[in-house]
Parts: structure tokens; C-alpha cells; sequence
């Protein structure tokens, strides 16, 4: 570069200079400050076409002030990059107004004061019609094999499926991960191997254009643990001693999965196994609205029998617990079904119905535990809930507080019974209108399988497992999810281990012969459901992975963002999911003065990328068989965007707005507090 002297121009008769032409190039010098052009060309340009447009996207040059675009129509145009965009800014750019169908190619330069540097590669794209989004994707393990499940987008005529070992590698309409291209659905990568998390994302392509990117999915792995060693209480989840990690009843969690056992007889819990007595199903709830979660347990023995009663433990809040007189002298027996706790008179204090099988002879029937601050009083008699019809197939086993018909009235699905909660301190029994038929269970829950915004009912009765699809109100025929005659299971939960958005299906399986099994997880693949395997390597150096197994629940055990199982199998394991996700949401729901008693409580959740959603989600009340899930709700947000959330509270609907990502705090009076308080 030639350089000027400011002194010699200065002076311009030393060097000859007319003055006219020094004061031109030193204004010239003045006015561009010496600077150069940039010394790099644009890098990794691409060029994307959509209907009538080019997207123009690439790298920052670091001595850049701008940039310079040329462009040709190889159609039309008979020079080479006749057309010239300048003084764009950013690092991206739409053309728009081109003709679809028609060869695009562009050059890009980066510009400074000294001009413009040397040109990027060239890229080429063709304007046109761009296939619709892929709504969903889902990934089922099938042996050592990966499917990848995918909705067809409209406009594609073959998809692009990325891969990567994290969720940040998908970013982009076009990643930069490993991609494999196929005609439809599902692809199937052979011999992936197992409990190695990978993130996928589908995008569909027509001719040399392709779609926007679509929600991630993530393949289940799992991490195993076992505790042989805990005494064998039902599976409830919640936070017993403040420290925001999920505990069992008989074990502390420390929020990364794994759990230790406490000592009963010094937590006050010696009780719960005292000589004669048979522990049944135990509830978390707060009943006397301290903040501090108490322990409501039940048992499995016969009614008659005075050495086993339903006990109480109030929570002290230094990691001890007392036994509550006033629930000991009430002397609740029976073989006792899935206990239940929601604000079933909305009073603002939690109650508990605590069913017990009536159709023997021990004098065993249900007990509806009315709360009125102060202590409780039974009036399951009044309520119409103390008994129910004859036969097997009405003993109550599993069970769901849940407010079915949206009137803010929380009701209750127990042995093959949906009773309507009335307002007035009794229950109608709306199984008829709701076309509930009669079968005996080991366990059943309510979820909204299709998010198509009702309650669907799915019902395991050991053997085999059945979805009755919500029609306008009214549950439809069976539809056998799973199941064979040579296997039996008491247990079921339900939850979104992937995190897309749709709850899966848990439940228990052992082969009749052996007593033993692994429990099957049925991936809920847009509204219907496949099996995805649980393979051995799982319990790698853990032991036997075929143990006997039974009582289920689910909860995101280590704020990974996916649900993960804990199960009574081979005394207790806890699978906790591998992956991370980033797009979920998480609610708690709370009542005026900030308390836990919303359960059974309904939400809807609307996400405006996919505004023919609903997802509809209930607050644990206690449910499936005999377990307990999260008090806080947990929601998959694949899809990009707004979501709308709806609150059934007991007066009327509260409404909130979130994004992917987002903790929100929604409480009865109609506050919304970022965060989770």
C-alpha cells in the first residue's frame, strides 16, 4: 500500500506538488481516516430459498462495516453478478420478490471506509414453496436399534434427520450435526447402542430446499440405581425436608437422582412397620398448611384386624415427625386401594379419601377424611362414597382426584366408578354418562393422550394395559396398549420421560412362572403407543435387571428437565432419563395464601406454534396405583413460541402466558410470579 505523508502534503512545494491537488488528497486522507478494506472474506455463507425469497446468512468479519451482496438470475441475467445489494449490516439478509423456481447465486463481500474485501465463496439457491414444520418426532428402542418416529410435513418429499449428542447441536435450520436422509417414517439407525442419550431433529426437504426446524427429541436412557435395602413403602415423591430435592418416605433424594435411606424409629417413622401392622399406600400432603409436607399412610390388612391402622405423621420440620392422635383414634383399616388428597369441600384445606375393599366380609369400607384445620372427620357415608357395587371388579385399587368435568369441583375415579363431586358434600356417581365400564384394575389414571384437551383413561389390570379415548365426554372402547396372559403387574404411573409434550405409559410386568420381569415403558408416539426396551446393559454391574417389580411413580428426579421412574423392583431402583432438555415448562400451582392444595386441580396448556394443541395436565393428587408423582408440573415445550396456560381454580379460570424454559408460579387469586416460590 502506497503511503502519503500528512507533513509532506503540508508542504507541497518541497516535493512539487500543486497545492490545488495536496488539499484534494489530503481532504481525501481526512475524510477516510487511512483505512483499509477488510482483509477477509465472508465465511460459511449459505443461501436457503422459501417461496419467493432467498434467505442470505454468514459469518462476521471482524474489520467489517458493512456489507456487499452481488447477485445474478442465472435465468435471466447474461452477466455475472450484475445485481449489487450494499449497506447491510447485519450478518443476514432476505431477498425477497424473486421468482420461484429460478437459479439464485450470490456473492458475498464485507466493506470498510478502504473499500470492499475479497468475495466469499459462491452459493446458490432456488426460491419455491417450503415443506410445513415437522409437528413432533419421537424416538422408540427397539434391541440395540434407534426409530425415529416423525410427523410428515405437507410439501416434503424426503426429510432430513440430524443427530447429535447434545441439544445446542441442532441449532439452526440447517445443523451442522450428522444427518441422515430418508423417505418417511421412521428411520431406523441399526445398532446405535444404549443408555448414550442422542438428540435428533427432523426437517422436511423438497427439491433443494428445506423446512424450518422442528422440535427436538430425545432417545430414553437411562441410569440405574438400585436400593435393595428400603423398607417397601408405596412410591410418593415430594420435598420432605426443604431442600428443594424430592425425597421418598423412607429416603432422602439429593436432587441428583439417587436416594439414602434414614433411620425410621429416629425420624418418628417407626410406626409405619410396627409388629402387626401392614403398610399400605402412603400420601404426601400438607395437611395443616405449614409448608411442610405430612404423611398420610393407609394399610393392607383386614379390616377386623386392630393391630393395623391408617397413621398419620406430622411433619416437625427438624427432619422428625409425630404421630397424629386424632387419625390413630379414628381406627382406619382395610385393605386399603390408592389414597387420594385434594380440597374436596374447597374450603382451602386438603382432605383425604382413603378407599378400602367393602365386598368382604371384614367389615372393610372407604373413608372420606373431611379437614376443617383443626383435625378430621370421616363423612364418607354422607358423601355417598362408603361403599360401592358387589364384585371384583368394583374393589377399588387405583385411583385419581381430579376435577373431570372443569366445574372447580374436584371428583374422584376409583373402582371402575367416576364419582361427581356435587358442591354440597356428596358425590353422584357419573360412570354411566361418562361410558366407564366395569373391570377390575391395578391401576388406572386419567391423561390427555392426543392433546386433544379431554382426560383419556388408561386402565392395567395386571395383565394387560388399555387406552379409552375421550369422545365428547365419554370414554370409547378399549384400545389394548400392551399386555399377555403369561405375565401379571401391580403398578402404572404415568409422565413425559422425553419431553415432547405427550405423557407416556409405565407399568409393571412379571412372567407369571417366574415372578419376575422388567417393567414396560410404552412411548406415547402422537397419540398412540409403542414399547420401547429397558435393555439389559441398564443394570450393568447393578445386578439382575429381571426382578420382581410392582408399584410405580414418576417425577424429574434431577431438574434435568425429563421425567425419571422410580419403582419398587428388586426392592426399590430409580431410572433416572440421561438427557437434559431445555424446552419444557414447569408450573406450581398454588392457592391464595400460598399453599399446596390445588391437587386435582386442572391445566391446559396451548402452544401457539401448534395452536390445534391442548395439553392438559392434572396436579398430583396421588394416583395410578398406590404412588405419587411431583406436586409441581412438569411440561414438555417442544414447539417453538407462546404457550397459553389455563388454571381451573375452584371460582373460575386463571390464564398466563410462558416460553420454553420458563419457572412460573400461578396462584388462586389471579397472581402470576416468574419463578417458582
Amino acid at each position: 500500500m502506497t503511503r502519503i505523508s500528512l507533513d509532506a502534503l503540508s508542504s507541497p512545494t518541497a516535493r512539487g506538488v500543486p497545492a490545488f491537488i495536496a488539499c484534494t488528497l489530503l481532504v481525501l486522507v481526512l475524510a477516510t481516516g487511512c483505512e483499509s478494506k477488510p482483509h477477509a472474506a465472508p465465511a460459511r455463507p449459505v443461501a436457503e430459498g422459501a417461496d419467493g425469497e432467498v434467505a442470505l446468512s454468514w459469518q462476521p468479519v471482524t474489520d467489517a462495516k458493512s456489507y456487499v451482496i452481488r447477485w445474478e438470475n442465472r435465468a435471466t441475467d447474461t452477466a455475472p453478478f450484475p445485481n449489487v445489494i450494499k449497506d447491510v449490516k447485519e450478518t443476514s439478509f432476505v431477498h425477497t420478490g424473486l421468482t420461484n423456481f429460478q437459479s439464485y447465486r450470490y456473492q458475498i463481500f464485507a466493506a470498510a471506509g478502504g473499500g470492499e474485501g475479497p468475495g466469499s465463496v459462491v452459493v446458490t439457491a432456488e426460491p419455491g414453496p417450503v415443506p410445513d414444520t415437522v409437528e413432533w418426532a419421537t424416538v422408540v428402542t427397539e434391541g440395540l436399534d434407534q426409530l425415529v418416529y416423525f410427523d410428515e410435513a405437507a410439501g416434503a418429499d424426503r426429510y432430513l434427520v440430524y443427530v447429535s449428542g447434545s441439544e445446542a447441536g441442532l441449532a439452526g435450520r440447517r445443523p451442522t450435526a450428522t444427518s441422515f436422509e430418508t423417505a418417511g417414517s421412521p428411520l431406523r439407525r441399526p445398532t446405535v447402542g444404549i443408555n448414550v442419550p442422542l438428540y435428533y431433529r427432523v426437517i422436511g426437504a423438497a427439491s433443494t430446499r428445506i423446512g424450518f426446524d422442528g422440535p427436538v427429541a430425545v432417545s430414553t436412557a437411562y441410569a440405574l440405581d438400585d436400593y435393595e435395602d428400603l423398607p417397601a413403602t408405596a412410591p410418593a415423591l415430594a420435598d420432605a425436608d426443604g431442600d428443594d430435592c424430592l425425597d421418598l418416605v423412607v429416603a432422602e433424594g439429593d436432587c441428583t437422582g439417587t436416594f439414602a435411606a434414614i433411620d425410621l424409629a429416629t425420624a418418628g417413622l417407626g410406626g409405619l412397620f410396627a409388629t402387626g401392622r401392614s403398610n399400605g399406600d402412603s400420601r404426601f400432603v400438607d395437611v395443616n398448611a405449614d409448608g411442610r409436607p405430612d404423611i398420610f399412610s393407609d394399610v393392607l390388612s383386614a379390616a377386623d384386624d386392630g393391630a393395623s391402622r391408617a397413621i398419620l405423621h406430622v411433619n416437625q420440620g427438624d427432619g422428625t415427625w409425630q404421630e397424629d392422635a386424632g387419625v390413630a383414634a379414628l381406627g382406619i383399616g382395610g385393605f386399603g386401594g390408592t389414597v387420594l388428597a385434594a380440597d374436596f369441600d374447597n374450603d382451602g384445606d386438603v382432605d383425604l379419601f382413603a378407599p378400602h375393599d367393602w365386598t368382604g366380609t371384614d367389615g372393610g369400607r372407604n373413608w372420606l377424611l373431611v379437614n376443617d384445620g383443626a383435625g378430621f372427620t370421616d363423612r364418607a357415608a354422607a358423601a355417598g362414597l362408603a361403599t360401592g357395587p358387589a364384585g371384583a371388579a368394583y374393589v377399588p385399587g387405583g385411583g385419581q382426584a381430579v376435577d373431570f368435568n372443569e366445574d372447580g369441583r374436584v371428583d374422584i375415579l376409583f373402582g371402575s366408578r367416576l364419582m361427581i363431586n356435587n358442591g354440597d358434600g356428596s358425590f353422584s356417581d357419573g360412570s354411566t354418562a361418562a361410558g366407564l365400564t366395569a373391570q377390575a384394575d391395578q391401576g388406572l389414571k386419567l391423561i390427555d393422550a392426543d392433546l386433544d384437551g379431554d382426560l383419556d383413561l388408561i386402565r392395567h389390570d395386571g395383565s394387560f394395559t388399555r387406552l379409552y379415548r375421550n369422545e365428547a365426554g365419554a370414554f370409547g372402547p378399549a384400545e389394548v396398549l400392551q399386555g399377555d396372559a403369561g405375565y401379571e403387574g401391580a403398578g402404572l404411573t404415568t409422565c413425559d420421560v422425553n419431553g415432547d409434550g405427550f405423557e407416556d405409559v409405565i407399568v409393571a410386568s412379571n412372567d407369571i412362572a417366574t415372578q419376575a420381569g422388567t417393567p414396560k415403558v410404552l412411548l406415547n408416539v402422537n397419540g398412540s403407543f409403542m414399547s420401547t426396551e429397558i435393555p439389559e446393559e441398564t443394570a450393568a454391574g447393578q445386578g439382575d435387571l429381571l426382578a420382581f417389580n410392582d408399584l410405580v411413580a414418576c417425577a424429574d428426579l434431577d431438574d434435568s428437565g425429563t421425567d425419571d421412574i422410580v419403582m419398587r423392583w428388586n426392592g426399590y431402583r430409580a431410572m433416572v432419563m440421561g438427557p437434559s432438555l431445555t424446552g419444557n415448562l414447569k408450573l406450581r400451582i398454588l392457592g391464595s395464601g400460598g399453599d399446596r392444595n390445588q391437587q386435582g386441580r386442572i391445566v391446559k396448556i396451548v402452544p401457539s406454534a401448534a395452536g390445534e394443541r391442548t395439553i392438559t395436565r392434572v396436579i398430583d393428587s396421588g394416583s395410578g396405583l398406590r404412588s405419587q408423582g411431583a406436586y409441581d408440573l412438569l411440561v414438555g415445550a417442544p414447539w417453538p413460541g407462546e404457550y397459553e396456560i389455563s388454571v381451573r381454580f375452584k371460582d373460575g379460570w386463571i390464564t398466563a402466558t410462558a416460553e420454553p424454559g420458563d419457572r412460573l408460579t400461578i396462584y388462586e387469586d389471579g397472581r402470576v410470579v416468574e419463578g417458582l416460590e
